[in-house]
């Protein structure tokens, strides 16, 4: 009787240890599959190399190399217009502002080595382009640049009433009087590119330049034939009236970081003669 005991205990023993063997078994094999499954689902996102900016950019500025870098992204979020290698994006224009950390596309940038450096293509809606003459001794002496801030001072004349005098001693309507105005036209333009032309100029230092044939070599130089400022159309629409009308510019130029809007006097004839108190003279 007792080995009947001992032996169903035995039994019982062994099938408990049976059962958390199973238990056991049952567990690792659902963690497994837990962990396969997580595995599986991690590889399934698939992952692009795109180009992103370092740095905060704006309408028209050039990419330089600091400015972008590789980063990786689920390719479900990457544009198919996304720009992959640093180097298709290095040296373009762009023609949008790009925030920090933002995705470079094709279609935001402009190739600078165009005929017409892609311009058009820099400048917002409510702008547009114009060439403006460098006529001025600023202008001649190549003093300005591409990415320049300045003013735009003008003389000009321009048909005018006399203020207190309506009629003439004979009694006729007097007559407006062409007087003489200088204005700042406009301020804090920014030169948006340069319309260059290309010079063959002599040089007589053969000591410096000589070709196999001892002939005397030529080197390059350029001449400013335009500035491209990008304005709005009504402040193109006062310099066209302005240059149209004979006005005489000068342009001046500003610090690279200056905001300033000055708050100047036209000057005329009066404002000269008061200023240098020139009717008290004898």
């Amino acid at each position: 009787m007792l080995n009947k005991t001992k032996v169903g205990f035995i039994i019982i023993v062994g099938l408990i240890l049976v059962a958390i063997g199973v238990f056991a078994s049952f567990s690792l094999i659902q963690r497994f599959q837990a962990d396969q499954a997580r595995a599986v689902s991690e590889g399934d996102t698939v992952k692009t190399t795109v180009v992103v900016v370092t740095r905060d950019l704006f309408l028209g500025d050039t990419i330089a190399g600091t400015d972008v870098e590789l980063a990786s992204v689920p390719v479900e979020i990457a544009p198919r217009t996304a720009i992959a290698n640093l180097e298709e994006a290095v040296g373009k224009i762009i023609k949008t502002d790009l925030v920090q950390g933002e995705m470079v596309l094709s279609h935001n940038l402009a190739d600078p080595t165009n005929k017409n450096n892609d311009l058009s293509f820099i400048l917002s809606e409510d702008h547009v382009l114009m060439a403006f003459p460098p006529d001025d001794l600023m202008s001649r002496e190549s003093m300005v640049q591409r990415g320049d801030i300045v003013d735009i001072f003008a003389t000009f004349k321009q048909k005018v009433k006399t203020v207190g005098e309506i009629t003439t001693t004979t009694g006729e309507p007097q007559e407006p009087e062409m007087r003489t105005f200088t204005v700042d036209t406009l301020q804090k333009v920014s030169v948006t590119a340069l319309v260059l032309e290309v010079l063959e100029q002599e040089t007589t230092d053969t000591s410096l330049m000589e070709d196999q044939n001892n002939q005397v070599a030529s080197t390059p130089t350029t001449r400013i034939k335009a500035y491209l400022l990008a304005l709005n159309p009504q402040d193109a629409l006062i310099l066209k009236h302005l240059k149209d009308t004979g006005a005489i510019f000068d342009i001046v130029l500003r610090a690279p970081t200056s905001t300033v809007q000055f708050d100047l006097t036209p000057v005329t004839e009066e404002y000269i003669i008061e200023f240098y108190g020139l009717e008290i003279l004898p």
